[in-house]
This record gives C-alpha cells, structure tokens and sequence, in this order.
C-alpha cells in the first residue's frame, strides 16, 4: 500500500484573499487561486501542458511555489505502472495538451479524477476547491476577472525542463512548450521531439581537480565515552548491563549471537519509549560492530529507527539528532539495507521518504534555527545525506551522463534549498560535501552539472561568501570548479 498526498498552492501567492473581495464582492470573494497536484511513488502528477509529472523537490524550485497545505487522501493498492498507465490513457482525451479549460477541466478536476478513479481513493480534491469556479463566475464581476486568472493558470506558466511527460513507451521526455503542445497531435504524449543527449565531456579536457572531495570517507560517530553514562541512565538488568558494556570496546571480537541480543535489547528500550535518546547513542555504536555473520537483527533495529523518524515518534529534537547519527552510521559503514530498494531494484517509498525527512531536518528558516539544538540536527542529518551519497555515486561503469535517480536528485536539491541561508559552518560544509560528490560522480556528473545550472540555485556570489570559511572554502572552491 502506497500513501498518497493532494499538494495545495495558491497560484496568487496570498493576493487573491486581499484582491477578491474587492472585485467579486464579499459573497464571492475567494481566498486562494488553487493548483492542486496528486502526491505519490515519490513524484508529483499535475495537469497544465498535458499531464505532467516531476519530484516535488523540482516543481517547487523551478515554479518558485511552495504548497500551502499537503494533506494524506489516505493508502492506494495501485502501483505506479497501473497509475501511469491510467494518466496515459486520460492524456490521449480528457485531459490531453489541448483540452485544458479553466473552469471545468483544470489542474483540480484532474487531481479529483486522479484521486478518485486513478487511484482508487475514498478522497479526492476538498469541495471548497472545486467550487472556486462556480463562485468566480457567479459574481458581478466574474467576467472581468478570468483573464487575470488565465494569466495566473499553471498552464500559461514559464516552461521548465525538469517537469515530464510520459510517453506511450513509458519513457520520460521534457514537457513540450506551449507551441509545441498547440500544434501536437491529438496524443500529446505522442511525438514528442527528444532531447538530444548532452554532449560528451572531450577525451582530451581533463576534469576539474578535487582533492578535498576525493579524500573524504563516511562521516560516523564513533565517541565511547557516553556508554557508561546510557548505562546508568537505561539501568538494563545485570546481564543486559554486562554486554552492552562492550559497546565501549573498540577492539572487542563480537559474536553474532552477542550483537543480536544487544540489538534486541536496545530496541526493547525503545519500543517502551523509554530513556530513547540513551538508547540511540548506544545504537549507533552497535551498528558499527562487524560480526563474523550478517545480522539480520541490525537490519530490523535500522528499519525500526527509521520508522519512528517517518512517523514524528521522536519528541525532541535531540533525540531526532540521535536517530540521524545511528542511520548516519549505519548507512555509511555497510552497504544499504534490503528495505531501501523495491522488486526492481529502485529505491524504495520509505528510503525517498527518509532522505526527504532529512532535507527538512536541514532547513536552516525555521524558527529558533539558531539555536544549539536546532544546529546538532542540521549536523546530524545532513550527514546521513553525505553518507548515502557516497553509496549512491559509486561507479557502475555508465559515463556521467545518467538519469538521476529519484534519490540523487532528492539529495541535490534538497541540499541547494535554502543552503544561502545557513549560518552553521559545519552544516554549510557538508551540503557543499553532498553537492560536489553528486558533481564529479563519474556516473551522474554531466547530468547533475546541467541540472545546477539550470535551476539557478547556485550562483557564484554564494559560492564567493562560503570560500571565506576556513571550514567550508576548501570544498566550495571544488564545487565551483565542477560547475
């Protein structure tokens, strides 16, 4: 079962609550301009140019809007090839390049049907929502006002190259422009003109030197000197105390039988709620522990940890800091876990899902992001997105001009996102980190390259401020190199 979400915008950017009832009256004053777009198998599924899908991360960015609510429609059996297949089969009628109407068959209407016959869902669209034409057009003024909302329609917006449309082969391919999409076939999805493939960097031009990135090894927290303090405050039975009181010996020979009962244990603690934070940093020392055998049980405390950070379980956030430092630890001794790919070995929901969390965790604009608690989870997270990098950019022998994954490209834009923003050095440090090993991957470097450009959201004013940091000039420099 999947989850699915409706994003809400408002297109006016808070101007139609103050402008409406000016012009509609106050009986028909509206309080948004809605887009709505269906949330789900990691992308965003709109209607404007066709039906359009792209990463949340991109939609926002590029259209410079952020939604103003996301609320669940609840959990669909469809899989995404069944979704696509139902969008596929709309785009060659209802909802094709050249059907868009903006009253009775817009983003919104889309988004009911997609909800509700597309996926299957209880849910669709909220009423007020769809009712926002009814209302603009049953005012005195409703005919004055529809050009002005034409302009303000997702239809007329800017084209970008990061949206996509699916065609009959399931491939994606960048929206077409306006003009293209008027003079398409009646199947929008259907001869839309490819993107020629970026040209090939030249044998002969040797790429940027990096040798801050090269040196780098996964970020991990390793101190030992809190054990015995979790253990005074965890008060685990005798003979829980006696071996978890190995976690402060680096140089002990573990057994798989001693590392499965210390994962048991440790996940009791946390299943009662108890002591959680004490708990964690005991966890993320275990993990860390090799075995003569792979420990299925470190693979379940993993997933358990990862769990309660998706479902808002940890109260403070020093006790999130600490989840961040075990998943950190986890993710960037050995190799990712079984969970964090599906069937077809793409990265799973709950891994996207995860490395969205962390981008939030990230967020240097929130209230009080000064202070000290605040900066240890900025730390912490953005350092499981370093360590899951460096996983997800090891060679496989393509050339850099790959697709990106949906999980590179959560972490690239979610570390360009507001990164002009940060004050904290260390954090500042390792989103440039993330940044520039995506840059130079040898796999997914000419396509990251392109991407960073084209998003804008790295300029050289910002690269210029961040050099002046002795913690951060080093890789900032590297990072405008590759650029």
């Amino acid at each position: 079962m999947t989850e699915v979400h409706i994003a809400i915008y408002d297109l006016s950017n808070g101007m139609a609550r103050g402008l409406s009832a000016q012009f509609l009256g106050p009986q028909h004053a509206i309080d948004i301009i809605p887009h709505t777009a269906i949330v789900a198998f990691g992308k965003e599924y709109f209607f404007g140019q066709g039906i359009e899908m792209c990463h949340p991360h991109e939609f926002r960015m590029t259209r410079g809007i952020q939604p103003i609510d996301i609320q669940s429609l609840g959990h669909t059996s469809c899989t995404q090839s069944d979704f696509e297949a139902w969008c596929r089969a709309q785009a060659q009628g209802r909802f094709s390049a050249t059907s868009y109407d903006l009253l009775s068959r817009n983003c919104n209407n889309f988004t009911e049907e997609a909800a509700r016959e597309g996926l299957q869902l209880g849910r669709g669209v909220p009423g007020w929502i769809l009712e926002v034409p009814q209302r603009f057009l049953s005012s005195p003024m409703g005919t004055m006002i529809r050009p002005m909302l034409e302009q303000m329609q997702l239809t007329n917006a800017a084209p970008t190259n990061v949206s996509h449309q699916m065609n009959n082969d399931q491939s994606y391919t960048p929206a077409a422009t306006p003009a293209v999409a008027t003079a398409a076939a009646v199947n929008p999805w259907a001869d839309i003109p490819e993107t020629s493939p970026a040209p090939k960097e030249s044998n002969n031009v040797s790429p940027p030197e990096t040798p801050f990135l090269d040196k780098q090894t996964a970020l991990l927290s390793t101190d030992t000197g809190v054990v015995k303090l979790c253990l005074d405050r965890l008060n685990p039975a005798p003979d829980q105390h006696e071996i978890l009181s190995k976690l402060g010996n680096v140089n002990y020979a573990w057994t798989h039988a001693e590392l499965q009962s210390i994962h048991q244990i440790l996940r009791s603690f946390m299943n009662e709620m108890k002591q959680v934070s004490f708990a964690l940093m005991l966890l993320r020392l275990a993990v860390l522990r090799e075995a003569p055998l792979i420990n299925a049980d470190e693979s379940q405390s993993i997933d358990f940890v990862a769990d309660l950070l998706l479902k808002n379980k940890y109260g403070s956030m020093s006790t999130r800091s600490m989840a961040w430092c075990v998943l950190s630890n986890a993710f960037g001794s050995k190799q990712l876990p079984s969970w964090t790919t599906d069937g077809n070995n793409l990265q799973s929901d709950k891994f996207l899902q995860l490395i969205d969390k962390a981008v939030n965790d990230c967020d240097p604009t929130v209230v009080d992001a000064s202070a000290p608690s605040h900066k240890s989870l900025r730390q912490s997270a953005s350092a499981f997105l370093y360590n899951i990098t460096l996983t997800l950019t090891k060679y496989d022998g393509t050339d850099g001009n790959s697709e990106l994954t949906e999980a590179i490209m959560s972490v690239l834009i979610g570390c360009l996102e507001n990164l002009g923003e940060e004050t904290d050095s260390t954090s500042v440090a390792r989103r440039y980190m993330c940044i520039g090993q995506i840059l130079k991957s040898r796999q997914f470097g000419t396509t990251a390259v392109g991407l960073t450009k084209d998003l804008g959201m790295l300029d050289a004013d910002m690269i210029r401020s961040a050099s002046h940091d002795d913690a951060v000039g080093k890789v900032a420099k590297e990072v405008a190199s590759l650029l």
